[in-house]
This record gives C-alpha cells, structure tokens and sequence, in this order.
C-alpha cells in the first residue's frame, strides 16, 4: 500500500471513532436530561395527586356523600401534615443511627437515646393514625364504620393488601407503621 492510502484510511478510521464517542456522548446526556425531567414529573405527580387518590378511595370505598368528602378532606389533610412531619422526623432518626453505627466507635448511649425518640415517633404516628380514624368513624354511618374498620384492619392483615395512594408508594400497600 501506498503511504498515501494509509494516511486516507488512519484519518477516515480516526473520523468514525471520532463521530462513533460524539454519538454516544450526546445520546447519553440526552437520556440523563430526559430521565431527570420523568423523575421531575413523576415526583410532581406524586407531590399532588395522592391527596386526590386517597380521597377517591375512601369516596368509593365508603360511598361517601358530599358533605362526608368535604369533612374527609380536611381530616386527611390535618393527618397528612401531622404524619408526614413525624415520618419525617423517624427517616432522619434512622439516618442518625445509621451513621452512629457506621462511626469508628459507636456511643451506645446515643444510640439508645435514637431508639428511644424511634420508639416515640412511631407512638405518636399510632396516635395520628387512631385519630384520623376516630375521626373518620364520627362522619361515618355504621355501615360505612364497619367498612372502615375492614380497610384498618386490611391494614394490620399481612394476607390481604389494600392498595391505599400514599406519596413515594402509588401502587403499594399501605404500610402498617
């Protein structure tokens, strides 16, 4: 071969390597800003919707009036701020002790105290959730009462899963906690 032709094909091999990385680059950064604008909206879906879903399901569940949904939607509402601060508050709990179990010498002492406030938290998450069905059980008949013990109690029963809207969770069960 004439060194010519060797330069001609080393430059033309060195091009589609060259167009061969760029595509791929490119088609990479792409797929990252389009699964990170999905994540965006699906997170956004699950900021708002599940306030609605729930709110279906116990409508159907129930078969609750108009009025019933209107005193619904305001008792969700106060259990959902309330639990959703504890919840929070257990996820950095558990992050703590994580990280005190990870450290060089773990304080037993601090972690006692961790499981202690883990313990708290998860008395008062009972305590929202036995009010919110208190509640629930006033702005019911007792037809609707017993249907709402049932879905409770679905709850607690591992064999039976009720798929109850909670953000993070859509098609979940709704967890005991």
């Amino acid at each position: 071969m004439m060194p010519n032709n060797k330069c001609r094909i080393l430059i033309w091999i060195i091009v589609i390597l060259v167009a061969t990385n760029l595509s791929t680059i490119g088609s990479f950064y792409y797929h990252r800003i389009t699964e990170l604008k999905s994540a965006q909206v699906k997170q956004d879906e699950q900021t708002n919707i599940p306030g609605e879903q729930r709110t279906r399901f116990f409508r159907d569940e129930l078969n609750l009036d108009t009025a019933q949904i209107d005193q619904f939607r305001e008792i969700n509402r106060t259990f959902n701020r309330t639990a959703r601060g504890i919840e929070m508050n257990l996820s950095k709990l558990r992050i703590d002790m994580i990280k005190e179990l990870g450290s060089q010498n773990p304080d037993s002492t601090q972690l006692a105290q961790i499981a202690l406030e883990i313990g708290e938290n998860h008395r008062e998450l009972k305590q929202v959730t036995s009010t919110f069905y208190l509640n629930m059980k006033k702005i019911c008949t007792e037809e609707q009462q017993a249907k709402l013990h049932e879905i409770f109690q679905s709850m607690l029963d591992k064999e039976i899963q009720i798929n109850l809207p909670r953000p993070g969770n859509q098609r979940g069960r709704w967890r005991n906690q």
